[in-house]
């Protein structure tokens, strides 16, 4: 560039005046960029936005229904077309072979279980990884938290969980990212932010300040917001719901993280509830579940509209019949109290949550039966935190040391489905359905726990079609 400009500097020196034209300089241009097809779909507006997953047939399969207890009988053809299960019928004695030039691939799983993708109703996607304790999550930047999630999400997915129901944190946004492309995880279902009262569970400010009109729920890391009164609720309430909150939920009882509120209080006036549950039902039949623990709180919540329970550890017979004969979803999370005590957590919780921790613990499991027999649709959730996530499968071996297999594996796809107004598309194996699918090396109907243990059993995951785990080395993964 040196030996140009002294050039240049020669012709032209420096304070002259040209009164002569420049020689025009002949540009090479590009070729045109239909010439150069790979690239045409990174023009697109969204790029990241791929086509529909190969056409596939998975043939000689298991295929568990849960729905019915059951396996189908004899090996199926599972074929999958734009995403979706297309179509089932029996396997062939000898699978047809791949010819070169097919547009559907054929992949022989050899009498593998082919299972849905599993559900979690009670996550906290952006409560994530980095913090050493509970108040160390919602100091983290709002950047850090909004990358850390995508290593959330992913990881999800990758356990098997196709699925996903955020109760306070996620946003429409990563939901979009979701489903786009952008990043890959299970489909989610979310709140927006969780709301709570001055003191209440979602509040946590230091006790001696005032919360003013946001507390609490700072950026993008925090998983509820503070509001008071009729007006303040109300308002809250359709702020969430534009910004695309698929459910509300508001904290109608003391939980066992929050150090200004005991198990035992219970939260919001009947009127605050109602105004809630009243805007749900106006803006578009929305459903609105409550953290609640006690008998108190949970019928607090019931009797002023709310049609889903998350937690419940402390509801007794009476309070389950009332739940059932209004077919009021319960979302218990039992795993969480035993993770949150032992190492490398067992300093996560403050003094005080520690308490309420063992005071919820003792009485889950015998709940989650109470309910179980009153009736009561109950799905899966797991409700962990940071570094916790890892162990979002253990829910399954606690339920299962109370309830038998095949009702707890309802818990993560039946039920949850069902709740979640899609249970033509998740939760089962049927034309019609999105390709989430599990193949699995055991039945999990006979025995859930194997689901404990991914890196034991679970040889692919799929979701939409989509191949995003696989050790079967005819099915390759395309989906990350």
């Amino acid at each position: 560039m040196r030996k140009h400009f002294q050039i240049w500097q020669v012709l032209y020196p420096i304070g002259t005046a040209c009164f002569f034209p420049l020689p025009t300089m002949q540009l090479s241009l590009t070729p045109p960029i239909e010439t150069r097809p790979s690239l045409l779909p990174k023009l697109a507006a969204k790029p990241w936005v791929r086509a529909p997953a190969e056409e596939l047939i998975l043939v000689n399969t298991r295929i568990v229904r849960p729905e019915s207890s059951s396996v189908l009988g004899g090996l199926q053809d599972i074929h999958i077309k734009k995403g979706f299960v297309a179509a089932i019928k029996p396997s062939k004695a000898e699978p047809s072979p791949t010819r070169e030039g097919d547009q559907v691939k054929i992949v022989d799983l050899q009498g593998a279980y082919v299972c849905p993708g599993l559900i979690d109703c009670h996550v906290h996607v952006t409560a994530v990884p980095g913090s050493q304790n509970m108040m160390d999550i919602f100091s983290a930047s709002e950047q850090d938290v909004n990358l850390r999630t995508t290593y959330v999400l992913k990881e999800m997915l990758l356990r098997g969980f196709t699925t996903v129901r955020d109760t306070g944190g996620a946003s429409k946004r990563i939901a979009l990212a979701i489903e786009e492309g952008l990043i890959p995880g299970p489909r989610l279902i979310q709140c927006g932010k969780g709301l709570s009262q001055t003191g209440g569970h979602g509040d946590f400010t230091p006790s001696e300040s005032h919360t003013g009109c946001c507390g609490g729920h700072g950026a993008a890391k925090g998983l509820g917001r503070v509001v008071d009164g009729v007006p303040d609720i109300l308002k809250a309430t359709r702020e969430e719901l534009k910004a695309g909150a698929d459910f509300i939920k508001i904290m109608v009882g003391g939980g066992v993280a929050s150090e200004t509120d005991t198990i035992e209080s219970v939260q919001f006036t009947a009127e605050e509830i109602q105004a809630v549950t009243t805007t749900c039902k106006q803006m578009g039949g929305k459903m609105v579940t409550a953290h609640a623990y006690t008998v108190d709180s949970v019928r607090h919540a019931i009797d002023n509209g709310a049609t889903g329970i998350e937690h419940g550890n402390l509801i007794d017979r009476p309070t389950a019949n009332l739940m059932a004969s209004k077919g009021v979803y319960l979302t218990p999370t039992l795993s969480c109290y035993g993770i949150m005590i032992r190492p490398p957590f067992e300093d996560f919780l403050p003094p005080s949550g520690k308490i309420k921790n063992e005071q919820v613990q003792s009485q889950g499991l015998d709940a989650m039966k109470i309910a179980h027999e009153a009736g009561v649709t109950i799905c899966y959730g797991s409700d962990l935190l940071s570094s916790m996530h890892a162990l979002q499968t253990e829910e399954f071996s606690v339920r299962a040391g109370v309830l038998p297999s095949d009702v707890v594996l309802k818990h993560a796809t039946t039920n949850p489905a069902k709740m979640l107004g899609k249970s033509s598309l998740i939760g089962t194996i049927a034309p019609g359905a999105y390709a989430d699918l599990l193949v699995l090396d055991a039945n999990p109907l006979e025995d859930v726990t194997i689901l404990d243990w991914p890196e034991n059993h679970l040889l692919a995951v799929m979701k939409g079609g989509r191949v995003y785990r696989s050790s079967i080395a005819d099915l390759s993964v395309d989906g990350l």
